[in-house]
């Protein structure tokens, strides 16, 4: 399958170097804002040095050998990238978050199921094999009562950031912040476990540009409940925790769910995750290429009700945050 990776970034890096693993996979091309940093790109890939370099959307959407294109750009730009693409026949992985907001994410939907085209968000946590075993597991704590989702990580363009720079990932024009960035794991993992909360509260710390730099968000369920902490502006050990009447799951680095444990209320342990992958993003595009072949046009691990539900609560938490893009003041 001929894939286009849109977007340069580390994140384009560790994608393309799990994909590589893969029989079926193959880069077409690569784009990038110029052609040196496309060529810069495929030179840390050697094995794909011949594939060809993009310098806009509109080149990618018109060549009729690309089959899927992968967006990895700012997310300011996945919804007009995405529609770009699916207008023009090709396959849609946006890199989470699918969009802005709602109302970009639904028009990525309807435009996806309108040309007969596959899009999913490629949110790579729930299609690890350890997310398959952490779904058995849940049966093991009894009766869910709480959810405690971590995940703070130090920022190094935060340093820059208060050198006086404006890097992106600070930058509300670029659909950016802390809560998309990273709250967003445990977030997915929540509500592809447990579904949509009834009520969500948020509150964080809001950097002089407008977007938040830390935050809580607490979600609220007939009968439990879940909290959300993360940050870009302080460094945690980031372990999440899901709490039963029997027993607790405990969770290592829940992007990746490098470990899970069950721990039971007698203080009995057991290690349910298996050793952890290296390649962890190979799982995303695999499931992606398996449902191109069969001709599926949802995914139903990625779906579009739990991209969709997840987006409404970013929404919320945003807004209550006072965290407000451009996309979210156009009609």
């Amino acid at each position: 399958m001929n894939f286009v990776i849109v977007g340069t970034n580390f994140i384009s890096d560790t994608l393309l170097n799990a994909a590589n693993t893969l029989a079926d996979f193959n880069l077409y091309g690569v784009c990038s804002r110029t052609t040196a940093r496309g060529h810069a790109f495929l030179a840390n890939h050697p094995s794909n040095k011949n594939a060809k370099v993009f310098t806009s959307i509109e080149q990618v959407c018109q060549d009729h050998n690309v089959d899927a294109v992968y967006i990895a750009a700012p997310n300011s730009l996945h919804k007009s990238y995405a529609l770009q693409c699916l207008a023009a026949g090709k396959h849609v992985l946006g890199e989470k978050p699918a969009a802005a907001n709602s109302r970009e994410l639904q028009a990525i939907i309807t435009a996806a199921q309108q040309q007969q085209c596959l899009y999913m968000e490629a949110m790579m946590t729930t299609h690890l094999p350890n997310f398959a075993l952490l779904q058995r597991a849940m049966a093991k704590i009894g009766t869910p009562r709480k959810f405690i989702g971590q995940y703070s990580q130090y920022s190094s363009r935060y340093d820059k950031y208060k050198n006086g720079e404006r890097p992106n990932t600070f930058l509300p024009e670029f659909a950016n912040g802390a809560l998309v960035d990273l709250g967003v794991y445990p977030l997915y993992l929540l509500i592809a476990l447990w579904g949509a909360p009834n009520s969500v509260q948020a509150s964080g710390i809001l950097l002089e540009t407008g977007v938040d730099g830390a935050g809580d968000v607490l979600l609220n369920y007939t009968d439990k409940q879940a909290v959300i902490s993360y940050s870009k502006i302080s460094q945690g050990d980031n372990i999440t925790e899901i709490q039963g009447e029997l027993g607790r799951i405990r969770i290592e680095a829940v992007s990746q769910l490098k470990k899970v444990e069950f721990i039971a209320n007698s203080g009995e342990r057991e290690v349910l995750s298996q050793p952890f992958e290296q390649h962890f993003m190979k799982y995303e595009v695999a499931h992606f290429m398996q449902l191109v072949a069969q001709n599926r046009l949802e995914s139903d691990v990625n779906s579009y009700q739990l991209s969709a539900r997840v987006m409404q609560v970013l929404d919320s938490a945003r807004a209550q945050l006072g965290v407000v893009y451009p996309a979210d003041t156009q009609t």
